[in-house]
């Protein structure tokens, strides 16, 4: 499913989930990666502009922005008039999006795109 998205290997999933979490755990993790050969330059350049662009989405939605849903307006209604998930599932996309921008801009600058050495067949 990351192949598709993003153009990481599958491995980093587990990165993915604690960059949600934690930009420290996302970091680490994705140093671990790469460090093991089991993603390239390149797809560590794509998978860390995904982690930055809001950064440990989870922990800080809920815990400053959640509390803008409970407001209310002098009328009675809503006073933010969106959910909670619309809100998380923009962040997310726009994550996505703004990994592949970067992809994008990588392929037609030139940088070199090599796969991992484990994608080769090379011993790590």
């Amino acid at each position: 499913m990351l192949r598709p998205l993003l153009g990481i290997p599958g491995t980093a999933g587990l990165a993915l989930i604690g960059s949600l979490q934690s930009t420290d755990v996302g970091a680490s993790l994705t140093r671990n990666l790469a460090d093991e050969g089991q993603i390239s330059e390149t797809e560590k350049d794509v998978f860390a502009m995904f982690q930055f662009s809001a950064g440990a989405m989870i922990t800080n939605f809920f815990s400053s922005g959640a509390i803008l849903f409970t407001l209310v307006a002098v009328d009675g209604t809503a006073a933010v008039p969106a959910s909670i998930g619309a809100c998380i599932a923009v962040m997310f996309i726009m994550k996505i999006v703004g990994a592949n921008l970067l992809r994008l801009i990588l392929t037609f600058t030139g940088k070199n795109t090599a796969e991992s050495p484990q994608a080769k067949g090379e011993a790590a």
